[in-house]
């Protein structure tokens, strides 16, 4: 039996450069894969494509064919980025990328920097660390939300360019299909690998005018882990005209949070939650990101200020946390260390010390029963408006 080829196929890129497109074929199956924007003209090269296909690729093995160019230099550090996936995670092959012919790439016509900006804590802390340099804000839609969540989408741009504005900068968005394909192969690993690539895959496409983007970090230094996004990997996606820079190493969440809220805009606008409720709140204020936000925010005494938060912090709530990850972890013993000796927080220090010593083990099975708890409750709600419809007829 022959190895597996997966490939990448008829990029297309739209008369105006709103639009660029692609097959991309790995092992058996196609994927149509769309990058659009109407802030920017977008270049449909070899390099956003070949991020895009790796990680999928080496879910399978064998080869990846592009027939193409791509940048000498992307290419050569290709094989310490396949040494770096392979040490994380064992289960990935590696990959022969066939056909691709190396170039060396021209300067942009413009000196653009740039920021991967969602308004959550790290991109805002990139930005605010660098606002005299960085001169447009790139948001991604369909990263960290949905394409099919059109009123959180729409919210979110709203804040961007309310932020962007502020400051008197540029605000990019770029819709993309490509979380659902990256998700299929990598739903397990998707902090742990894939995150990075849905990132510099869309700054690949803004090449034509950016020197620099920066890819704002999570972790510090001090506490770096195999992460999608990680100061080791993201440089090595750059070109010879465009940096890759993976940024905020030095600062813990909090220090990011004591930062960002020395600005009114900042706490005006902040979003951290993958998961806002149906009435309309920007944060739901009781999952895990919402929770240790506002503990942050509360450490440093602006809780009270931070608008897009419309609940009290929750002790019973911070009890309910879940820490089934080496990442949620070091988040919470940031903020045990920060409320270790903070008069009148001992309450809250206690349920955050109780949920960081449980065991894994424990967490898991725990969030587990949850989320077949919900799954029934789903359903059942699901039932007993089926009933209603057919009591009604």
């Amino acid at each position: 039996m022959s190895d597996p080829v997966s490939q990448i196929e008829s990029i297309h890129t739209s008369n105006d450069g709103s639009l660029v497109e692609a097959e991309l074929q790995i092992g058996l199956t196609s994927h149509h894969i769309y990058f659009r924007s109407n802030d920017i003209i977008l270049t449909g090269n070899m390099e956003a494509f070949l991020a895009l296909a790796l990680l999928p690729s080496m879910m399978k093995g064998g080869a990846l064919v592009a027939d193409g160019k791509a940048s000498q230099r992307f290419l050569d550090a290709l094989r310490t980025i396949l040494d770096i996936y392979c040490v994380w995670e064992p289960s990935l092959h590696r990959v022969e990328i066939k056909n691709v012919i190396p170039v060396v790439r021209d300067c942009p016509k413009e000196d653009r920097v740039g920021t991967f900006f969602s308004g959550g804590v790290d991109s805002f802390y990139t930005f605010l660390k660098h606002r005299d340099e960085i001169t447009d804000l790139i948001f991604v839609n369909g990263f960290d939300i949905p394409v099919e969540d059109d009123s959180l989408r729409r919210r979110s741009s709203e804040m961007i360019r309310r932020i962007g504005s502020s400051f008197g900068k540029r605000v990019i968005e770029v819709e993309t299909n490509h979380r659902s394909f990256l998700f299929s192969y990598l739903r397990r690993h998707w902090l742990k690998l894939a995150h990075g690539v849905g990132l510099v895959s869309v700054g690949h496409l803004l090449s034509l005018f950016f020197k620099r983007i920066y890819v704002p970090g999570a972790h510090t230094y001090a506490h770096l882990i195999p992460l999608g996004s990680h100061p080791i990997l993201d440089p090595l996606w750059s070109t010879e005209s465009l940096e890759f820079v993976h940024d905020g190493c030095e600062a813990n969440r909090l220090e990011k949070v004591a930062l960002l809220s020395q600005f009114d805009i900042a706490l005006q606008c902040l979003r951290v939650c993958f998961f806002p409720r149906s009435n309309g709140a920007y944060n739901c204020g009781q999952c895990e990101k919402c929770l240790r936000t506002m503990i942050n925010l509360h450490t440093v005494g602006a809780l009270d200020r931070c608008k897009t938060f419309d609940t009290h912090l929750n002790i019973k709530e911070v009890s309910r946390l879940i820490v089934s990850d080496e990442s949620t972890r070091l988040f919470v013993r940031e903020n045990l260390k920060a409320l270790e000796n903070r008069q009148g927080d001992q309450k809250l220090y206690r349920s955050l010390l109780k949920i960081s010593n449980r065991p894994q083990w424990q967490a898991r099975i725990t969030k587990k029963f949850r989320h077949i708890k919900g799954r029934l409750k789903r359903s059942a709600n699901n039932f007993l408006l089926l009933s209603k419809v057919f009591k009604n007829k």
